[in-house]
C-alpha cells in the first residue's frame, strides 16, 4: 500500500497523474461516446456495411495524421516557449498557424476529392457517390484548423479546456451522426456527424485562447526550425497511424465482407487498450518537451508514463481473457460472437503498441528521430506479414501480436541506450 501511495503522490512539479487523470476521464468519456458511434453502427449496418465503413474510417486515420503533425509539432514549441517565458512568441506561432494551414486545408481538401472518388472507394470495392466525396473533401480542411488550438493548449498544459473540447468532439460526432443517420442518409450521414465533430470543437476551442492570444502584440520565431522540426514528427505519425490502419484495409481487400467485418470489429474492441492509455502519452509529452528545454532530467516522467500505461493495458487485457463473450455480447451482439477469441490477442497486440507509441513520443519530445528507422521497417513487416499470412483472421492477428512485441523490444532497447550514452541537446539528433 505504501508502494502505491508513494507512486500515486504527485505536487505541482511532478503532475504527471493529477493531469493525466484530467485528460484520461476526458478521453474516456470520448472514447465511451466513440464505440457508442461505432457499436450503434455495427448493429444498424451488420456485419457488411460495417466492414465499408470500418475500411473508410481506418483510412481517415490516417488522413489523421497531418492533424497529429500539427498538435504535436504546435505542443512541442510552445512548451518550449513556455519554459522560456516566451508568451509573444507563442502569440505569433497561433497567427502564422491558422493563416498558414487554412491556405494548405484548401488545397490538400480539392486534391483529397479527386484521390477518394478515383483511387480509394474503387481499391475498397465501395461504390458511393460525389455527396460523400464532398463530406471527406470538407473534413480535410478541418484537420488542419482544429489541431493549432489543441497543440497550443496542450503545450501550454492546460488539460482542462483541451479535455473539454476532446468531449464536445465525440458528443457532436454521436448526435449528429447517429440523428443523420436514423434520418436515412446513410454512410454519409454518419461521416457528416465527424465533420461537425470538427467544425464546433473548433470554434469553442478558440474562447480559452482569446483572452491570451488575440491581441496584436506578437514576436517572430524562426519558422524553420518548426518545418524541419514537423517532418520527423510527420513520418512518426504516419509510421503510427500505419500500424492501426492498414491491417484493417488489407483485410478487407483479402476477405469477404463478412469476415472483414469481424475483424473491423474485434480491432475497434482491441483499439480500446490504445484509446484508453493515450492520455498519458498526450500529458507526457509537454512536460518532457518542458524539462528538456530547461535542461532538466526527465526520465522519471518516462518510467512513471510506461509503468500507468502499462497497468492501464494490463487491466484492459485481462478482461478480455476472462469475459470475451460478456463484452462482445454487451457491445456488438450474438452476431459477432465469433470474434470472442479474438479480442484477448488484439488486445495484447495493442498493448505492445501503446507502448510503442509512449516511447516515439518520448523520443521525439526530446529532439531524437533515428528511432524512425525502426518505426519504419516495422511498417514493412506489418505489411508483409499480412501479405504472406492470411490463411485466417486467427493467423493475421497471430502474426501482428508478434510484429508488435519485437517492436516494443527494439523502441524499449533504443530508448534506454539512448538515455544512457545520448547527449542532451536541443538540436535533433541521428
Amino acid at each position: 500500500m505504501d508502494i502505491i501511495k508513494k507512486f500515486l503522490k504527485y505536487d505541482k512539479n511532478d503532475s504527471l497523474i493529477r493531469d493525466g487523470i484530467i485528460l484520461f476521464t476526458a478521453t474516456m468519456i470520448a472514447n465511451a461516446s466513440g464505440y457508442i458511434y461505432h457499436l450503434g453502427m455495427g448493429r444498424i449496418l451488420g456485419p457488411a456495411d460495417y466492414g465499408a465503413l470500418g475500411a473508410i474510417l481506418s483510412l481517415l486515420y490516417i488522413l489523421l495524421v497531418p492533424f497529429n503533425v500539427i498538435q504535436t509539432t504546435l505542443s512541442k514549441f510552445v512548451a518550449k516557449f513556455k519554459a522560456n517565458d516566451q508568451e509573444n512568441k507563442i502569440r505569433y506561432l497561433f497567427y502564422y498557424s491558422l493563416k498558414k494551414l487554412s491556405l494548405y486545408g484548401i488545397i490538400l481538401a480539392i486534391i483529397s476529392g479527386f484521390f477518394w472518388y478515383n483511387t480509394i472507394f474503387p481499391f475498397l470495392n465501395l461504390k458511393y457517390g460525389i455527396s460523400l466525396v464532398i463530406v471527406m473533401s470538407i473534413l480535410v480542411f478541418f484537420i488542419f484548423l482544429l489541431p493549432i488550438n489543441r497543440g497550443i493548449l496542450q503545450g501550454l498544459q492546460t488539460f482542462k479546456p483541451l479535455g473539454i473540447n476532446i468531449v464536445i468532439e465525440a458528443i457532436t460526432k454521436l448526435f449528429f451522426g447517429f440523428l443523420l443517420v436514423m434520418l436515412g442518409f446513410g454512410i454519409v450521414g454518419a461521416f457528416i456527424g465527424i465533420v461537425l465533430s470538427y467544425i464546433i470543437p473548433f470554434i469553442i476551442s478558440l474562447w480559452p485562447l482569446k483572452k491570451r492570444y488575440l491581441s496584436k502584440k506578437v514576436e517572430d520565431i524562426e519558422i524553420k526550425s518548426i518545418y524541419k522540426y514537423s517532418f520527423p514528427v510527420l513520418i512518426t505519425m504516419l509510421s503510427l497511424t500505419a500500424f492501426y490502419s492498414l491491417d484493417v484495409i488489407l483485410v478487407k481487400h483479402y476477405f469477404n465482407d463478412i469476415s472483414s467485418g469481424f475483424y473491423a470489429a474485434a480491432a475497434l474492441l482491441g483499439r480500446i487498450v490504445f484509446f484508453a492509455s493515450l492520455s498519458i502519452s498526450m500529458v507526457m509529452f509537454p512536460k518532457v518537451a518542458e524539462m528538456d528545454a530547461m535542461k532538466k532530467p526527465n526520465v522519471h516522467i518516462l518510467n512513471k508514463a510506461l509503468s500507468i500505461v502499462a497497468l492501464i493495458s494490463a487491466a484492459i487485457s485481462v478482461g478480455y481473457f476472462v469475459l470475451p463473450k460478456l463484452i462482445v455480447m454487451i457491445l456488438f451482439g450474438s452476431e459477432y460472437l465469433e470474434i470472442t477469441s479474438y479480442i484477448a490477442t488484439f488486445a495484447l497486440l495493442m498493448s505492445f503498441f501503446s507502448l510503442s507509441y509512449l516511447l516515439a513520443l518520448y523520443n521525439l519530445s526530446v529532439n531524437r528521430i533515428s528511432f524512425i528507422f525502426i518505426l519504419l521497417f516495422f511498417n514493412i513487416i506489418e505489411i508483409v506479414s499480412i501479405v504472406l499470412f492470411h490463411d485466417s483472421l486467427r493467423q493475421v492477428i497471430n502474426s501482428l501480436t508478434v510484429v508488435m512485441m519485437l517492436m516494443f523490444i527494439l523502441m524499449m532497447f533504443y530508448t534506454l541506450y539512448r538515455n544512457r550514452y545520448g547527449t542532451i541537446n536541443n538540436n535533433p539528433s541521428i
